[in-house]
């Protein structure tokens, strides 16, 4: 049936075809910050500190490559803070985008130290407005971050 079209779909990789780096930004920013009210209610201890773990990772992070990989991993922690399987598939989808060539290219072209840097802040401070359990500013912090991506990406206004 039409499920198991679509598990097959996500296994193969076949979705990251579809689903093009501007049509994974635009969905991210519909998504993710939708994801922050079930965070703060539900978000324990171990979640926490996983996304501690994806900060320091990714700041200790060498490469672009590396950078990269903990900061899908952070977004991928937020997901699963929400304790929400939903979110989790979702996340997963996007991960599969992210592994793409398009995606991975789009990215050197445009994360400079200083984007770097402020993707580092803003991921800091997300995390601490998750764990405060403000639920406002780390929704208002997420969204900023991901348009600040997006434009980064694409050069949209």
């Amino acid at each position: 049936g039409p499920a198991a079209k679509a598990t097959g779909m996500v296994e193969s990789g076949g979705m990251a075809g579809q689903v093009s780096p501007a049509q994974l930004m635009d969905a991210r920013l519909l998504i993710e910050p939708q994801m922050v009210s079930l965070i703060v209610r539900f978000a324990t201890a171990d979640d926490f500190e996983r996304m501690q773990e994806c900060l320091v990772r990714s700041e200790a992070a060498a490469s672009i490559e590396e950078f990269e990989h903990w900061d899908g991993a952070l977004h991928q922690a937020f997901a699963e803070a929400t304790h929400n399987n939903f979110f989790l598939r979702i996340l997963e989808l996007t991960n599969v985008v992210r592994e793409e060539g398009e995606w991975g290219r789009l990215k050197r072209i445009s994360l400079t130290p200083e984007r770097r840097e402020r993707y580092e802040m803003q991921h800091r401070a997300i995390v601490a407005a998750l764990r405060d359990r403000d639920e406002d500013t780390a929704r208002g912090l997420l969204e900023e971050h991901l348009l600040e991506v997006q434009r980064n990406l694409f050069g949209r206004r």
